[in-house]
């Protein structure tokens, strides 16, 4: 009875562990499949999310994530996707420049490869990227000049790895000309004035856009400059505004004795023949407020061509709803045109401008050919190319008709066909660096003509059968000047050498690039007490001096408050834009670093008062070298130059704490305030 007793509890326990083993096998079996939906749902997650780009921000200047402007953005890419080899080879069959690139990550080539795309094929002044995490995403920091296009750039390069990434098909180039061309529309597409902001960054000058008056600004307090293209704030308004009247300026130069063609200013087609039969043919017929060859004719022979070439500017002011101000006759001067440039009342450049033409080759068409010569890279028509597309219009029309010539007629091999009246860059120009070859006499008579007038950057134009002979043998004429001239074809003419002509202007002001900075004190904290016990000794220092502060409660200047705008960057523009201020103090809590970033780079001294992790990592990067930091570290106040402890003090209460700052800062700022030279006056105020 026993064993059947036992037999049965052992077939019993052989049941059970059989139950418990399908039951085990069914857990791992559940866990399994569990397991294979959660990677499946991973895999569907992470391919939702690869390469997605998100929370942008826009830093106008030095920020936590970036010492410089920056855009940054997170970025989400699978852990278990292609590796970055994958990526260069794919990316280098369209970049061939990115192919060998060292990048270990695909994360970090990913940057690269938007670096690239920002600098929009034209090699902008852009270089520097960071990245960092936060949770399961990166965060790329880096350069950029235009918000609008940079995040297009940074959505297109996104596109591009995804695309990739699942093998399809996508045309990253046509994509990417789309974006250069919105670049092309923007601040920054135009020549002179990218060529000039980024003549400020090459020299560590600061630059930054002024968005509410529409213009850029150089240096900062009493060191700025501000203007758009080559016009700036202390140009003198009067004179800018006389040199757009062409009939006026012709009457001057010549009471003067400087040689330009005779001319009269008419109001009615008959005045303008008068006036023509009266200089002599050939005549030029002229808008008296044009500007880049529109509405010249040149060559005019008899009075049709006068009344022609006087409709054709009085449609012109219609058409633009400019009001007509006269057409000038004046007397046509045989020889090349050429643009004579004087900057802050000194020559630096001259360019001979050749109208645009074409070269037969016995096979194409007139058009056929203009469309080859467009398609050239000088021709491209953006920030950086020396030369504009040639435009088929009716001027180039009628003037291939006055040679009996038509778009579709084909040139024979060789023959050098003219398509405009006009040398002007703007209408297809070519462009000839002579600087090396005008007369110094040609050079006087620059300096005579800008030292009448107020003006940084003065454009002649004159036309001359021969720039390296002097002006006094003949054959040469001023036809007009210009305030604001474009000057990026001085530093990238189509034929001979470069004259870093935006350079010479931005020195022109600042005589060194140092000279751009005022003493900048920057901190984490400072009290009103503490600037005040500062405004009086800047004072002390310099008694005509302005001293800026931004606190916690708002602007102050000379120690009285101001104003508080909402927006921390607009405050501290309005300490850098004041002209009259010669040493700024900056309050940088990490609230507004991570909001809205700084304005200003580089500080002469550093103050951190307990600081938060931001505020010291982004205030030490500003910090200038041979520059005091004063640290202050529970009841400890520290003073360290280039990481070496000078002096140290410890304090018991708040006031003798900000006393001890004080007294650091009196012994350092007085050859700080010395540290930076004057900026060099406009020669018109020179006295």
């Amino acid at each position: 009875m026993e064993d059947n007793i036992n037999n049965k509890m052992n077939e019993s326990s052989s049941e059970e562990l059989e139950a418990a083993k399908r039951l085990l096998e069914a857990v791992k079996k559940q866990f399994e499949e569990e397991a294979k939906k959660n990677e499946e749902y991973k895999y569907e997650l992470f391919d939702m999310k690869d390469f997605k780009v998100s929370k942008f921000a826009f830093y106008d200047g030095p920020n936590y994530y970036l010492p410089k402007k920056a855009m940054v953005f997170n970025i989400f890419i699978a852990p278990v996707g292609d590796s970055v080899e994958f990526y260069k080879e794919k990316v280098g069959e369209v970049l061939p420049q990115l192919k060998n690139s060292k990048a270990e990550y695909v994360v970090d080539f990913f940057a690269e490869v938007l670096l690239h795309v920002l600098k929009m094929d034209i090699d902008l002044y852009l270089h520097d990227y960071r990245i960092s995490r936060d949770g399961d995403e990166y965060v790329i920091a880096i350069e950029y000049f235009d918000k609008r296009v940079a995040e297009d750039a940074a959505y297109l390069v996104s596109d591009w790895f995804y695309a990739l990434s699942k093998d399809r098909a996508f045309d990253f180039m046509e994509q990417w000309q789309k974006l250069q061309a919105d670049f092309d529309k923007t601040l920054y597409g135009g020549p002179t004035l990218y060529s000039l902001i980024e003549a400020g960054l090459k020299r560590n000058i600061p630059v930054f856009y002024l968005w509410e008056e529409n213009e850029f600004q150089w240096g900062y307090g009493k060191k700025q400059l501000r203007g758009r293209s080559t016009t700036f704030h202390n140009d003198g308004i009067k004179d800018t505004e006389f040199t757009m009247y062409k009939d006026m300026v012709g009457d001057f130069l010549e009471m003067c004795g400087f040689p330009t063609p005779r001319g009269f200013n008419t109001f009615s087609e008959e005045a303008a023949v008068e006036a023509a039969e009266k200089i002599g043919y050939p005549c030029v017929v002229k808008p008296v407020n044009g500007h880049k060859g529109q509405g010249v004719t040149t060559g005019i022979m008899n009075a049709d061509g006068v009344r022609e070439a006087y409709r054709k500017i009085i449609a012109m002011s219609e058409e633009n709803n400019v009001p007509f101000a006269g057409a000038l006759v004046q007397k046509q001067i045989q020889g090349t045109d050429h643009r004579l440039l004087a900057v802050n009342g000194k020559f630096v450049a001259a360019l001979q401008r050749v109208p645009a033409y074409v070269v037969g080759d016995g096979e194409h068409t007139i058009r056929q050919l203009i469309e080859i010569e467009n398609a050239k890279e000088i021709r491209l028509d953006n920030a950086r190319s020396p030369l504009a597309k040639i435009k088929i219009d009716d001027d180039l029309i009628n003037f291939l008709a006055l040679q009996n010539k038509s778009l579709d007629d084909v040139p024979p091999a060789g023959e050098h066909v003219t398509l405009r009246r006009v040398a002007n860059i703007s209408a297809g120009g070519v462009s000839i660096n002579v600087t090396d070859k005008i007369h110094p006499d040609n050079i006087k008579l620059v300096e005579d003509i800008a030292s009448y007038f107020t003006i940084r950057n003065l454009g002649i134009d004159v036309l001359a059968a021969d720039i390296s002979r002097s002006w006094k043998e003949g054959d040469f004429g001023i036809i007009e000047i210009n305030a604001g001239p474009g000057v990026f074809m001085h530093l990238a003419p189509a034929y001979g050498g470069s004259i870093d002509v935006p350079g010479q202007i931005i020195l022109s002001h600042f005589g060194k690039p140092e000279n751009a900075r005022i003493p900048i004190i920057a901190g984490n904290y400072f009290s009103e007490r503490l600037m005040q016990k500062i405004n009086q000794l800047v004072h002390e220092l310099d008694p005509d001096g302005v001293f800026g502060a931004l606190l916690p409660e708002g602007v102050f200047f000379n120690g009285e408050y101001f104003y508080k705008n909402e927006d921390h960057i607009q405050n501290e523009k309005i300490i850098l834009r004041k002209p009259q201020v010669s040493v700024a103090l900056f309050t940088e809590d990490k609230d507004n670093i991570y909001d809205y970033g700084m304005l200003f780079q580089g500080a002469d001294i550093v103050v951190l008062d307990d600081a938060a992790y931001a505020e010291e990592v982004t205030l030490l990067e500003q910090l200038l070298p041979d520059s005091p930091l004063i640290e202050v570290i529970d009841d400890h106040i520290g003073i360290y130059i280039n990481n070496e402890k000078i002096d140290s003090r410890t304090f018991n209460t708040t006031e003798e704490k900000e006393d001890i700052i004080f007294e650091f800062i009196k012994r350092y700022l007085p050859d700080i305030m010395k540290r930076y030279g004057p900026v060099i006056p406009l020669h018109g105020y020179k006295f």
